[in-house]
């Protein structure tokens, strides 16, 4: 996939919420609990200064540089204007990541997905919220699996549980499995799945097989942080 033009697709959707959204931007994030609006704009904003500083320091910082409270559309727009300067080079270019893939193309990626994600809790607040896109939904969930669920055992966020999920898009042909082994499996769209799975919305309408109650406790984890 060509992921500049997505990110700079998903940018402009999102400058646009900041710049029209006037009193909504006090509205709450339902995917984003104890979240505005507008602290979400802020929260994309920071993230996209904090890959800039990944990138051009190869160094992670411990947190984001903070919105300072004024000129939120303006804030937003410089930052992530600066984000696709910085993406835009060799995506084989070393660059301080949450992964094994110490490259850029390792953000640019991971980019696209935080900002269509974040797309869609804009948009579900504001009250009509685009589909995921199929091919877009599958990559997100084969990140989780191949990189995040990974790293949130490692870093002992969440324990590997003995009696797992399996994960199996009906669209795409996708197939995960989270823990060690799969007694149960949850069945849907690529992007139901990935909304389930990063605690957007519930299960219904996808369908369970299997153990459903401990194929629940396994979703209910932090899959992603």
């Amino acid at each position: 996939m060509e992921w500049l033009p997505v990110l700079a697709h998903e940018i402009d959707l999102i400058a646009h919420v900041a710049v029209n959204a006037g009193p909504d931007l006090a509205l709450p994030v339902a995917g984003c609990p104890g979240w505005t609006v507008e602290d979400l704009v802020a929260h994309v904003g920071s993230i996209e200064r904090w890959v800039v500083h990944a990138v051009r320091r190869r160094e992670l910082l411990r947190e984001p540089p903070g919105w300072p409270g004024t000129d939120l559309p303006a804030w937003y727009e410089e930052g992530a204007a600066t984000l696709l300067l910085v993406l835009d080079t060799d995506p084989e270019t070393p660059a301080a990541t949450l992964g094994p893939d110490k490259t850029v193309a390792f953000w640019q990626r991971r980019q696209v997905h935080e900002h269509r994600v974040h797309r869609w809790d804009l948009e579900t607040a504001l009250g009509d919220a685009e589909a995921i896109e199929p091919d877009l939904a599958h990559d997100g969930l084969d990140e989780i699996a191949t990189m995040f669920w990974p790293r949130q055992v490692r870093l002992g966020r969440v324990a590997m549980p003995p009696r797992g999920l399996r994960v199996v898009t009906t669209d795409t042909g996708g197939d995960w499995v989270f823990g060690e082994d799969a007694v149960a499996t949850l069945s849907g769209t690529a992007a139901d799945l990935l909304l389930a799975l990063m605690h957007r919305q519930p299960s219904y309408g996808l369908s369970w097989a299997g153990d459903e109650e401990q194929g629940r406790s396994v979703l209910g984890l932090a899959l992603a942080p």
